[in-house]
């Protein structure tokens, strides 16, 4: 594996970490938590305090933040899953599927800054923004990073990763054909001196 897949591999699955957490925390932390084999999990609801504060503000129903929370648990969901693809493809594909990669990776962009757009909006209209805002952002700027790289990285096509230079086999073939017209040349000059 070269060390720019390394590199991308551990790059992805840091930010396919963060917003499947990032998800959970949205979901399980309004509602007090999850319980899990004996453990509380998502029990402190300060990073969703501030945009709580900030929809009881607006005047959001209980029913309307929680939908609220579900459109950005489900944002960060479908970035972390386009990440997961991503990764796949860049990593572990040939030259086709890596290019695919970097489209993916856009649309988890995408997923990002709908998630970082309604949390900016709701923080700032109800006037507290807190670190769930800031989470948000700092989710979409990575994954903003992620594509860059991407964009910069060079595909390697299959024939050189065998050991083959692409343009080899046009190289020999032109050489041939350069030998092959010497020799027809040849011939036909022998030829002359052998009729004359």
């Amino acid at each position: 594996m070269m060390t720019s897949r390394l590199f991308h591999a551990s790059m992805m699955l840091f930010w396919i970490s963060f917003l499947s957490l990032l998800a959970l925390v949205v979901t399980y932390a309004p509602q007090g938590g999850v319980e899990l084999a004996g453990l509380r999990l998502f029990a402190d609801p300060s990073l969703v305090e501030a945009a709580m504060t900030a929809m009881d503000g607006i005047g959001l129903s209980l029913m309307t933040q929680g939908v609220v929370f579900g459109l950005l648990g489900g944002f960060n969901l479908a970035a972390a899953g386009l990440v997961v693809f991503a990764m796949m493809f860049c990593v572990l594909g040939e030259e086709r599927e890596q290019r695919e990669a970097r489209p993916l990776a856009e649309a988890a962009a995408a997923c990002a800054a709908a998630a970082a757009a309604l949390t900016v909006a709701v923080s700032f209209a109800g006037g507290r923004a807190g670190a769930l805002m800031v989470l948000e952002l700092v989710a979409l700027g990575g994954l903003v990073l992620t594509v860059m790289t991407l964009a910069q990285s060079k595909i390697v096509p299959a024939d050189a990763k065998a050991g083959k230079i692409p343009e080899l086999d046009d190289v020999i073939a032109d050489h041939a054909a350069g030998h092959a017209a010497f020799s027809a040349r040849l011939a036909s000059m022998s030829r002359r001196e052998s009729i004359s």
